[in-house]
């Protein structure tokens, strides 16, 4: 069975005042340096070597010069004095390799260069050029190297490889000030993806015609033009493979010989120009010719096809080897409308009229052709190595050509818009050449961009560093006075954006099923036609009720998951989490992240809500644990020992540490049958009952049985003992917790019934009985109490009860008639979340049902709908009850499903909540 990946795409902690401490997924946080001078270390004990050879897309031979390993590295210093420059060479733990390259005088500042695809093997470059790394050495820079143990598409070695790499840095120079990830091609990409999965240890990225957008749309678009050209010039071809590649040599040797022979033909050169267009190839590709001219339609033709076979029929048999399969999709992809919005497009047209043929047949035919989808663990696996999110913690500094094809500079514009999306957009600059190639970059063009990053380290501002006019000067006077090669000039440009800018899976269903943390089975949907947001469901982990039905009808995603045995609720609140990611990873980033649970679930919706991670957008917790669990299996206790003491003192019912859970159930049952069985039992019933405020509804109606219906009510009271007293739930809470976490020592059972609004209710049962109210109140008073231990107490505080402290909205839904947890927690809940100045993000929904969690489909979905309106609106419409039971009409009639009725009531209950205990009471427990 497919199980959730191991490991977390990154960790994020929060420290919040009066919050419990709690791990979630973040972005760590950076600041800027203040803008002060830099001191120079000097490096004691280094060996004199060569300088590193250049490497861009492949591995280069071994640089002259001792070699260390990583242990045998001198101890660093950062005392002034002289020492020698030196190259080190060594192996890191997973079989990879490292070179590090030390200056006389360092700056503090560590370059760690990432290769280009096939840059494995056992010799690492420390840059881009011999030339480059002497100069930065020069001017105080150590320049680290690393290589995968293997080549080809080594983003996932390369990014192991980053803080081992950083390990040996430390050991030889000590702690940098500055980690500045760089590379080409895909270590461009590597470099980004660096700074995202490594905040903590990488300070900024310079990637220099990196696939920045990622894999995913960079491979997307591949196979949008490579599907073009089969289905429009061979397509019953089977050796153009398009994706599960079994034969990469033949598959690329047949796209030649199709592609050769359609250059030679009208028909055949437009419609190369068509497929390379939906590749969103430039028409200026080849270094040495000039630029075509606008109307040379001819020219930007062969331009087209000369890069065709470099820019779109990409390598892909040794990216789906290590993917695991196909990552790639045209799904529900419209080309009428790509072609409609490339700078191609005015060129294919002519081309197309000028050969006689009929451009919207040919679309036509694209529109038709069988789709191709893709393997979720396939996306994933790319999607983490890599297709960067845009969320960056530090300043990245891109460089493109506008004529390369792989990547094309489209690919920059994505990766802007992502960074904008997060948020980030202060942190990037982008840097452009004006001319055709991959990766032909002057030496001169590189160093400044280094300095114009290493300045934005320093001192927190771009300023006009990153500007082409700057960057233009800067790279004039450094060829002038260093000797370095110039190159071209840094132009304005502002890329068209991506055909297919897409991080996550295909627009089609998606069902995925395995297991999270603790060995707690998920299932997760992501329908077609997903409209960006998520649901998570504690406690659904198979997705076949109709609720689940009806989010993938209205195209929501949603992943569930199986709740933890005894009540490990800190497992379950970290499920959530692992169960964000697992979809995210299986199917695609959501828009919006809502957590809706029922019983155990709702209370684990609560806990996540109270603990606020950045990714959750709302929360709407069913019927569960408003008060938070010390306040819950108080006022449970509460009604055991009432119950016991007053019924059958002798009962072997332990309430409270228990150690036979079998026995207590009977016990517990024994004790409520014995109760049932006398007219004193059932008038003691009714005081217990008051203790956990047990509703008395209608199983018909879903009303509130009459206050003059006493026999009436006090059977619904007998009916919903057990679950009131829950000792079934209890004894596995305690083993999980390790110790008993409720307590009757110091309570006052007069006040309590006073409090619970029933005294009248009970009194009269009392009376009707022959009973005294005041002799029994006085027993319990007598009885020997249950105290705590303290330290449970304190763990269960942490991590199930309440702040209220509200980042996002909370919709809470409630039936009136649930013995189990009543509508008093809610009224608890109310009060812990507005003494937290929070009550603006709160509302509370009310079903007039008997039972626990006995809501309709149609309840649900109407909360649901209204949660999603208060996150996308900012701000809550009426949930008066009228008002959702309109919505959950109006939501009935758009489903093809069977959603029920709504029951939307008010949720007044009499008296106070139970025992109440949230952050105002923590630490305040002693035992006595």
């Amino acid at each position: 069975m497919p199980t959730t990946p191991d490991e977390n795409l990154s960790e994020r902690h929060h420290d919040r005042s009066r919050r419990r401490p709690r791990a979630r997924i973040t972005h760590s946080t950076r600041t800027d340096p203040a803008a002060q001078p830099r001191r120079g270390r000097a490096l004691a004990g280094a060996t004199l070597a060569a300088a590193p050879a250049a490497a861009l897309l492949v591995p280069v031979p071994a640089l002259a010069g001792p070699v260390h390993a990583v242990g045998d590295a001198p101890a660093s210093t950062t005392a002034h004095g002289a020492g020698e420059p030196g190259t080190v060479r060594g192996d890191l733990p997973n079989g990879g390799h490292y070179v590090l390259v030390t200056p006389e005088w360092w700056n503090g500042t560590v370059l760690v260069w990432n290769p280009g695809y096939g840059g494995g093997g056992s010799d690492p470059s420390a840059g881009p050029s011999e030339e480059l790394v002497d100069w930065l050495v020069e001017r105080g820079y150590a320049l680290a190297g690393t290589s995968s143990a293997e080549g080809g598409w080594a983003v996932e070695g390369l990014l192991e490889n980053q803080p081992l790499v950083m390990d040996a840095v430390r050991d030889r120079l000590g702690e940098p000030e500055d980690v500045i990830a760089w590379g080409s091609s895909m270590g461009g990409l590597t470099s980004v993806a660096a700074l995202e999965q490594h905040a903590d240890l990488i300070d900024a990225a310079l990637p220099l015609c990196g696939s920045v957008a990622g894999a995913i749309p960079m491979l997307n678009g591949s196979l949008d033009g490579t599907f073009a050209l089969r289905m429009l010039l061979a397509p019953g071809d089977a050796r153009l493979q398009l994706v599960n590649i079994s034969d990469e040599a033949e598959r690329q040797a047949t796209f030649r010989e199709v592609l050769d022979a359609a250059q030679a033909t009208p028909e055949g050169r437009a419609r190369i120009a068509l497929a390379a267009s939906l590749a969103q190839i430039p028409t200026w590709t080849q270094a040495d010719d000039e630029r075509p001219g606008r109307r040379d339609w001819a020219a930007q033709q062969d331009q087209l096809y000369r890069a065709f076979m470099f820019g779109v029929v990409s390598p892909r048999q040794p990216l789906e080897d290590r993917a695991g399969g196909n990552f790639s999709w045209n799904v529900g992809v419209d080309y009428t409308k790509a072609l409609a919005g490339s700078e191609n497009a005015t060129l294919v047209r002519t081309l197309y009229r000028q050969a006689g043929l009929s451009l919207d047949r040919d679309l036509e035919t694209l529109a038709d052709a069988e789709r191709i989808s893709a393997d979720p663990e396939a996306v994933a696996y790319m999607q983490r190595n890599a297709t960067p999110t845009g969320g960056i913690d530090g300043p990245v500094l891109t460089l493109h050509e506008t004529g390369d094809t792989a990547p094309t500079v489209t690919q920059a514009r994505t990766y802007a818009d992502r960074v904008r999306e997060n948020g980030d957009e202060s942190l990037l600059r982008q840097a452009f050449v004006d001319r055709p190639g991959h990766c032909a970059y002057a030496d001169a063009e590189i160093a400044v961009l280094v300095e114009a990053l290493q300045q934005r380290l320093d001192t927190g501002r771009w300023g006009s560093t990153a500007k082409p006019s700057h960057l233009n000067r800067a790279a004039d006077r450094i060829a002038r006075r260093d000797g370095l090669d110039r190159g071209g000039s840094f132009a304005s440009v502002r890329p068209d954006p991506m055909n297919r800018p897409e991080r996550g899976p295909a627009p089609e269903a998606v069902s995925h099923q395995g297991m999270l943390d603790g060995e707690r089975a998920y299932a997760l949907h992501q329908p077609a036609d997903w409209n960006g947001d998520l649901v998570v469901m504690p406690g659904r982990d198979d997705l076949t009720g109709v609720t689940a039905q009806w989010l993938a009808e209205q195209g929501y995603g949603t992943i569930g998951y199986e709740l933890s045995d005894g009540w490990d609720l800190v497992l379950d609140e970290a499920n959530a989490e692992a169960a964000v990611e697992t979809f995210e990873q299986l199917a695609g980033d959501a828009d919006d992240v809502v957590v809706a649970g029922r019983s155990q679930g709702g209370l684990t919706t609560r806990i996540v809500a109270d603990a606020a991670p950045e990714w959750l957008a709302g929360s709407l917790p069913m019927c569960g644990g408003g008060a938070g669990a010390i306040s819950t299996w108080n006022y449970k206790l509460d009604t055991a020992f009432a119950l016991r003491e007053l019924v059958d003192p002798d009962s072997a019912m332990q309430i409270q540490g228990i150690e036979d859970r079998v026995a207590e159930l009977q016990a517990m049952n024994d004790l409520v049958a014995l109760a049932d069985s006398t007219d004193a039992g059932r008038a003691r019933a009714v005081l217990a009952a008051a203790l956990s405020k047990i509703p008395a509804v209608d199983p018909e109606t879903g009303q509130d049985i009459r206050r003059g219906q006493l026999e009436a009510r006090i059977d619904r009271y007998i009916e919903h003992l057990p679950f009131a007293m829950g000792s079934h739930v209890r004894a596995g809470y305690e083993q999980t917790v390790g110790g008993t976490f409720s307590w009757n020592t110091g309570v006052d059972y007069r006040r309590e019934l006073q409090r619970s609004g029933r005294w009248a209710e009970v009194n009269q049962a009392y009376r009707e009985a022959g009973l005294s109210l005041s002799e029994d109140l006085r027993t319990l008073d007598r009885a020997d109490r249950l105290s705590a231990d303290p330290e449970t107490v304190r763990l269960v505080e942490q991590t199930a009860t309440f702040t209220g402290e509200l980042e996002a909205p909370v919709l809470s839904l409630h039936t009136t008639g649930d013995g189990a947890g009543t509508i008093a927690d809610d009224a608890a809940y109310r009060s812990t979340v507005t003494a937290a100045g929070s009550a603006r993000q709160l509302r509370q929904t009310f079903v007039a049902s008997e039972g626990h969690c006995t809501f309709t489909p149609a309840e649900e979905a109407a909360a649901l709908t209204a949660l999603f309106d208060r996150i996308e609106t900012g701000r809550w419409q009426s949930t008066a009850p009228r008002q959702l039971d309109r919505l959950a009409a109006r939501v009935d009639a758009d489903s093809d499903l069977d959603l029920g009725v709504a029951r939307f009531t008010s949720g007044d209950a009499p008296g106070q909540p139970a025992r109440m205990w949230d952050l105002r009471n923590w630490g305040e427990y002693r035992a006595e």
